[in-house]
């Protein structure tokens, strides 16, 4: 079940508690069978990045988050778009 929704940029990013971040690196849209494929930075105890395809959960702390979708951001910047689930 999805808790909450969060929508990021390429090199936005979003607090999602005390010492707990996760940045948009870069996304690359899907094309002709190829998914689309977002590049996170998460900070929680430690530093590291997460290559993620829609549909793939990964931690932050104690939260569990999945991207959902990559979705136009408007002019030449797609956006991903996050949900934290229980």
């Amino acid at each position: 079940m999805a808790l909450k929704e969060i929508g990021l940029r390429h090199g936005s990013q979003a607090h999602l508690g005390p010492g707990l971040k996760m940045a948009v690196f870069s996304i690359r849209e899907g094309w002709d069978g190829v998914s689309p494929e977002v590049l996170v930075a998460v900070k929680d105890d430690r530093e590291h990045k997460v290559k993620l395809s829609p549909g793939d959960v990964f931690p932050v702390g104690d939260q569990t988050w999945r991207l959902e979708r990559v979705v136009d951001g408007g002019g030449d910047m797609p956006g991903a778009v996050f949900a934290r689930i229980e």
